[in-house]
């Protein structure tokens, strides 16, 4: 195939350019096994497996709670993630940013993968609401608890490259903070949490299979400098105003100044490549474009499988690419 394919470039007249980096790679992956396996010198888990008891549904016992990461020595724990506000926590095997009166973040380390390309790129991961722990009269009736925290945060690009698609909305006025701390405002994603997307503090891990948990982001132009945060909503403030309206459907309220937001199984995978000669004919106008299969027949229209398409432009120059329909 790699011989018709080259064939198909020839006869079409440019000569193609390969990658390091190719669509489908993953350049960044994080489900924080480090803090899942994590042990003291005893043997017993560092990390709590339920944040509001001190055992799971099975009885088995667990430090109660999230645990702070900004203590030195689980920095080599998060493979390279960060905080600018340290307000970032663990139980086990997945993180949360903020804590009670303060808004906090997760920031990745620098795509480095991508090495010296640019690349439009996939963000898939889970984040879920947190609810506070659930309270019981003797009788067994419910007295208290079970409050959402309020449903919405953000995902911010540094660097590099712009989120296209997936968000609720975009917003153009995010507060976070620049590499040394100070007070800033950047474009990103808002995204809100479903109801039905919170932790139950009746089985903490009932939301991971919950596919309302599930979150996909395009983003366009990344390169290695480029990183990812996510952010509460407001970052190290409690949140001054509800945006957006407070959910109806919590079933025991919701309190709009606290934001707390877990999440886990990041992957970010390279969906298209960018070439500087994708860069050169964005502002060109196209003229025709035909389409090429294996077996060399060409149309105006893409055929099922793989095609060569070549770009006509107006001022006479060409560009060549493979597609897979």
């Amino acid at each position: 195939m790699k011989k018709i394919l080259l064939s198909l470039v020839a006869l079409l007249g440019v000569a193609g350019t390969a990658s390091a980096i190719n669509a489908g790679d993953v350049v960044l992956s994080e489900n924080w096994d480090k803090l899942y396996n994590a042990v003291d010198a005893n043997g017993k888990n560092v990390f709590s497996l339920n944040p509001w008891t001190g055992a799971d549904a099975n009885g088995v016992s667990y430090q109660p709670n999230f645990t702070d990461l900004s203590k030195s020595e689980y920095l080599p724990l998060l493979n390279g993630w960060s905080s600018r506000s340290s307000y970032l926590y663990s139980c086990r095997g997945f993180v949360r940013i903020s804590k009670t009166s303060y808004g906090g973040d997760l920031l990745s380390p620098a795509l480095t993968a991508l090495g010296n390309d640019t690349a439009d790129l996939e963000l898939n991961y889970q984040g879920i609401g947190y609810t506070s722990n659930i309270k019981f009269d003797e009788s067994g009736t419910y007295k208290s608890g079970g409050v959402h925290d309020y449903q919405a945060y953000y995902v911010v690009v540094l660097g590099d490259g712009e989120i296209t698609s997936g968000a609720t909305k975009m917003q153009d006025q995010i507060l976070y903070a620049d590499a040394d701390g100070n007070a800033t405002y950047y474009k990103g994603a808002q995204i809100e949490i479903p109801t039905d997307a919170f932790i139950n503090p009746l089985d903490t891990m009932e939301a991971w299979s919950n596919a309302n948990t599930k979150v996909t982001l395009k983003i366009k132009g990344a390169t290695a400098k480029t990183q990812i945060a996510f952010v509460a909503s407001e970052y190290k403030t409690v949140p001054k105003k509800a945006d957006p309206e407070i959910d109806p459907n919590a079933p025991h309220g919701t309190n709009a100044k606290v934001c707390r937001v877990v999440l886990d199984n990041i992957k970010v995978t390279v969906d298209r490549m960018v070439t500087a000669v994708d860069n050169v004919n964005a502002a060109k106008a196209v003229k025709h474009i035909t389409y090429c299969n294996l077996q060399g027949q060409t149309s105006a229209e893409p055929f099922e499988g793989v095609n060569i398409v070549k770009t006509v432009y107006t001022d006479g120059s060409t560009h060549v690419a493979k597609i897979i329909k």
